[in-house]
């Protein structure tokens, strides 16, 4: 009964958060949401979906095939098609997190992504929607339901460049062979599925406009660790080194554990690891972007025992990831912390924390009691 109460509680007021959130970019025309709107609009025009336009600011950055699956919305009125987006992103993540874990879980992960979903919603983002489909990703293929994993994972790789890690979930399962296999043909099929509204050759002179446009983003380092590198060496690295080594952090307890039994709650804990990763180490993150990665730390710590240092972690979180982006503090504060990047610091904390716990895991041999294995669930 208490765990129908707080999903009770928590589904209505997410409902209310999520039309709330739409109303600042209803009235002053959100510019994102235009940007997205307008790709669709030139791709059956055959004009330059990358090139710089009086109808917005910014450019694309997302590839062709994002301008098709797009489509839906740009033909809906703006503020009709702005509330239907808002509320897919919305109840993505709502369900996504309540198929990973067990309902009681699931109100305590809700409740600590909320913050940052609404703060995305108010950019008009599609950042809550990637953090569904990674989470989705992870559940279809421990069902082992290969090729509906596979298109999750490939939807999300085709609107952002950063969810192609979660393919490494194939590694959870025995045979991720097939996995792979659908992979590779759903890319193929998203690849060319802008090429029924266009010209192929069109088509793939766009692809290398957008190529050349993730190239200048990768001068920018965003919120990520690459820019807390810079700022604490005062140094210019290539972010892709950097990336590298954190992809090698990322799965090396994956590939330690493939001899190991299957473990629930481990596996879900990669999960909340590879949610972070995807915000510290993608050169594009922005501070909507990190409802990406309070997905992972609201799994993580809806998963784990309550410590008194979980706790401490959770309010670092809160104060420095949540609070210092917010309307709570005074607009000045908040943007001398955001030049400093300080939204950046407790996620990283979070996911040292968990590639901690990932070893120490696997150091024990530790596995999944019958009572845990009764409260995590993946249905």
């Amino acid at each position: 009964m208490a765990r129908r109460h707080g999903s009770a509680f928590v589904a209505p007021f997410w409902i209310i958060a999520a039309l709330s959130a739409t109303i600042g970019p209803l009235y002053r025309h959100e510019n994102n949401f235009e940007i997205f709107r307008a790709a669709w609009w030139h791709l059956i025009a055959r004009q330059d979906l990358y090139a710089p336009s009086s109808q917005y600011f910014d450019l694309l950055k997302y590839t062709p095939t994002f301008a098709v699956l797009i489509a839906p919305f740009a033909l809906l009125p703006f503020g009709f098609g702005l509330l239907c987006w808002n509320l897919l992103n919305a109840g993505a993540i709502y369900w996504a997190i309540g198929r990973a874990v067990s309902p009681k879980q699931a109100v305590v992960a809700r409740v600590i992504v909320l913050p940052e979903m609404i703060g995305s919603l108010q950019s008009a983002q599609c950042n809550a929607l990637i953090a569904a489909l990674i989470i989705f990703t992870y559940v279809t293929i421990a069902q082992q339901r290969s090729l509906r994993a596979a298109t999750l994972v490939m939807v999300a790789t085709f609107v952002k460049i950063f969810p192609l890690a979660a393919c490494s979930f194939a590694l959870l399962v025995r045979d991720g062979r097939r996995f792979a296999a659908g992979c590779t043909v759903v890319a193929i099929i998203l690849f060319i599925l802008p090429m029924g509204v266009s010209s192929p050759v069109w088509i793939l002179s766009q692809y290398h406009d957008w190529l050349a446009v993730q190239y200048v983003d990768a001068g920018d380092p965003g919120f990520s660790v690459m820019q807390l590198v810079h700022l604490a060496l005062g140094v210019h690295w290539p972010a892709w080194p950097q990336q590298l080594v954190g992809a090698l952090i990322l799965v090396a307890p994956l590939v330690a554990r493939r001899r190991r039994s299957p473990d629930e709650r481990w596996s879900v804990r990669y999960v909340t690891s590879l949610l972070m990763f995807c915000v510290l180490f993608n050169h594009q993150s922005e501070s909507p972007s990190f409802v990406i990665a309070l997905a992972g730390i609201g799994l993580w710590f809806a998963i784990s025992p309550r410590t008194p240092s979980r706790w401490i972690l959770l309010t670092v979180v809160f104060v420095g990831t949540v609070v210092v982006s917010s309307s709570l503090l005074p607009t000045h504060f908040r943007l001398e912390l955001a030049a400093l990047h300080v939204k950046t610091v407790p996620v990283l904390l979070v996911w040292l924390v968990v590639q901690y716990e990932l070893w120490s895991d696997l150091r024990r041999g530790v596995g999944l009691a019958a009572s845990d294995e009764r409260e995590l669930r993946v249905a």
